[in-house]
């Protein structure tokens, strides 16, 4: 997630939580200064005129579908009293002292017969004191399923439906914050961009989500009155919420696959054909259809809960890391919220909190734990950045030296600065190295530190390294809090930060090919910065593995250009960067040209391996007298070397010992030898002379030889 998506989600999560405190702020002040001069008259009804019942919640059902209720109204009444009823699914009539006061019936509605809850109000007046109220109260439907009448009450409207407001505030509460997730998000739209798709299924799921929950509560009703409106939202809305679920879940899964998504769609084809067909085509009232809606939501949250395993299956195995606890956490608080609401719904479990409650308490949790998503991902993306700049600075460190030596050391350094450790180093080796060592090839300390004793360069493979690589395997890394931890974990790991009295650690493997090549590790850091600096390690290893190949490849490269592959000496191109750039002409020195006598010859006579050893032989003679790192090997049977010495005498004495010695060997070679007592600026000038001395000299040799020839 890039720094401008963290920002744009806190943005959100703000202004979610701005509305969230502002509303409950508003409600528990409703809550506290509503008029709660309401009589309670659910006591002591007269039931069919055979028993005395409370009326707190009953059921027609329970008494073959029609109840009569009957009760003497109080000894006082004042003008703007009334008595508030809320009744489910039945229609009603009152009778006060046998007059009808008021009545209720609706015709059929979209969804079926069912009219859901609704609140009444029935005026009353000072002169019906003390009569007689009596409430006829059928089912609506023919099952005598619900015609229910919940604690009637007498008292003013407003305090009445303060009184309600404070029954449900909880659900009323986490409805409507749903809803203003929803509207919220849909609202920000325009100014987002990135996180658009993320965004789009979030705001929808809420805003159906919460206007189905606020629609339950009974709100809506309170202020439209609208039986047919209410009935369609509370069986329409729950059709729809289940897919812009699942395409939120898509979008906040790593690879974002859509097939769980075309899935739970089709659900929704099949789940809202079944309802059309059988409300439109067969007449069955949708209040019997439950059983369908509860498949399909069982289904599609089996879908929504294979896409977040999935998903955490996919990042296990790819060693993804991703910070999405709380998100799952808060998806499971939801969908199980909503699976026991289910439960509830088909047990027949009435409580007081009122149907659907676990379902918005979900829901609420869902949208908490987002927050606190957007937090953790804002204080990630903060950490991410500041890594990043350091990893940048790596890099830059990387690539501005001039070899991987200079690059490693640079690194090395700006690593153990800025992450204020006491020491940074590499050991390098070979993972099939068993019982050998790997040693320390670079280390950086801090001031006041000194180096590592030699001894401490050496590390074993067996029972050491072997088994950092098995951590390796399974972690990336390795982080020692405290080097007592390991005392019983590792030993032999114990035994080595007490040598070189480490405290703490962070190492991780530099790797080529699969092949463990080198360890990085940074000793007593600050404690705190361990997590993030062995993040820091996993990262910056590769770059470190690839100078140790670049360094290697260097040396190859090094090699081939500037040494001969046969016998090892420098080449010509050697010798002209020697001459140009180190060669002190201001000093005296010697110059030999060395020329193999009869190398012709014993190629076509005895073979090329035969002419190979005596270039070999001659090269060793050269490398014995002058040094190795000194002598060049510039055409097939040519030498040349330089000597350093401050006498004549002395270089003299060399060119002889090199001339005994390649004869012991049984080889001849023609020597052109000059010393500059002086120092000679321009060399070339001694090399000509050097030269023109040698061929005089392998002139010598073939007139000897009774050969004319120069070879």
């Amino acid at each position: 997630m890039s720094a401008k998506e963290t920002k744009e989600l806190t943005l959100l999560g703000c202004v979610y939580a701005a509305l969230l405190v502002a509303m409950a702020a508003y409600l528990l002040s409703l809550s506290a200064t509503r008029d709660t001069n309401m009589t309670d008259f659910s006591a002591s009804w007269r039931v069919n005129g055979e028993t005395l019942a409370d009326a707190v919640e009953l059921s027609a059902g329970d008494y073959g579908g029609s109840i009569v209720l009957e009760k003497e109204l109080p000894d006082t009444l004042a003008y703007n009293d009334r008595l508030c009823l809320t009744v489910s699914n039945a229609r009603f009539t009152v009778f006060i002292d046998g007059v009808e006061a008021y009545s209720y019936g609706l015709p059929e509605n979209l969804t079926g017969k069912g009219y859901g809850r609704a609140y009444h109000s029935i005026n009353l007046s000072p002169e019906q004191a003390g009569k007689t109220v009596r409430i006829e109260l059928v089912s609506v439907f023919d099952n005598h399923k619900g015609g229910r009448i919940y604690k009637p009450q007498i008292g003013a409207p407003g305090a009445y439906l303060y009184e309600l407001a404070g029954r449900h505030l909880a659900s009323i509460f986490c409805s409507v914050g749903t809803m203003f997730l929803g509207v919220v998000t849909l609202l920000l739209l325009p100014f987002v961009s990135r996180i658009r798709r993320l965004l789009l299924p979030l705001g929808v799921t809420a805003l159906i989500a919460g206007l189905w929950m606020t629609n339950d509560t009974g709100v809506l009703m309170l202020l439209t009155g609208n039986v047919t409106a209410s009935r369609v939202l509370d069986h329409t809305l729950l059709h729809l919420v289940d897919f812009p679920l699942a395409l939120l879940i898509s979008e906040s899964t790593y690879e974002k696959k859509m097939r769980g998504v075309r899935l739970v769609f089709a659900f929704t084809v099949l789940d809202i054909s079944a309802y059309l067909l059988l409300r439109f085509g067969f007449g069955v009232d949708m209040a019997w259809l439950t059983p369908i809606m509860a498949v399909y939501h069982a289904a599609s949250f089996a879908v929504i809960a294979w896409m977040l395993v999935d998903d955490r299956r996919y990042c296990r195995e790819h060693r993804i890391k991703r910070d999405m606890k709380l998100l799952y956490v808060g998806v499971a608080c939801m969908l199980g919220s909503m699976l026991l609401d289910l439960g509830i719904y088909f047990a027949g479990v009435r409580s007081t909190l009122g149907h659907g409650f676990c379902s918005r308490a979900g829901f609420v949790m869902f949208a908490s734990l987002l927050v606190l998503q957007l937090v953790r991902w804002w204080m990630r993306e903060r950490t991410a950045i500041d890594r990043d700049r350091f990893i940048n600075r790596v890099l830059q460190y990387a690539v501005s030296a001039g070899d991987p030596e200079t690059s490693i050391r640079t690194m090395l350094q700006y690593v153990g600065t800025e992450l204020h450790a006491k020491r940074t180093y590499i050991f390098e080796g070979r993972e099939n190295q068993s019982g050998g060592s790997w040693h320390g090839t670079y280390e950086w300390f801090a001031d006041g530190m000194e180096p590592r004793a030699p001894e401490l360069l050496d590390l074993p493979y067996d029972g050491l390294i072997d088994e950092l690589y098995k951590v390796f395997q399974r972690d990336n890394r390795l982080i020692i809090p405290s080097r007592e931890e390991c005392r019983e974990m590792n030993p032999i790991l114990y035994q080595v930060l007490t040598a070189n009295h480490v405290e703490r650690m962070a190492v991780g493997p530099l790797e080529a090919n699969g092949e463990l090549i080198g360890l990085l590790g940074v000793d007593d850091a600050p404690k705190e910065y361990l997590p993030e600096i062995a993040e820091i390690i996993r990262i910056i290893s590769y770059i470190f593995a690839q100078l140790v190949l670049n360094r290697e490849d260097q040396k190859k490269l090094v090699r081939y250009s500037y040494y001969d592959a046969l016998t090892g000496c420098r080449n010509r191109r050697a010798l002209e960067k020697f001459e140009k750039e180190t060669l002190d002409t201001a000093r005296p020195y010697g110059f030999v040209m060395c020329d193999i006598n009869g190398l012709k010859q014993t190629n076509d006579t005895l073979g090329h391996e035969a002419g190979d050893a005596m270039i070999l032989d001659v090269s060793a003679c050269l490398a014995e007298v002058f040094g190795v790192e000194n002598v060049y090997r510039t055409g097939g049977d040519e030498f040349a070397a330089y000597a350093v010495c401050d006498a004549a005498a002395a270089f003299d004495e060399d060119v002889e010992r090199l001339r005994a010695q390649i004869a012991q060997k049984g080889h001849s070679a023609a020597l052109g030898a000059v010393f500059c007592a002086q120092g000679e600026p321009d060399y070339n000038k001694a090399k000509a002379k050097a030269d023109a001395l040698m061929y005089e000299d392998k002139r010598k040799y073939y007139e000897a030889h009774g050969d004319r020839r120069k070879r």
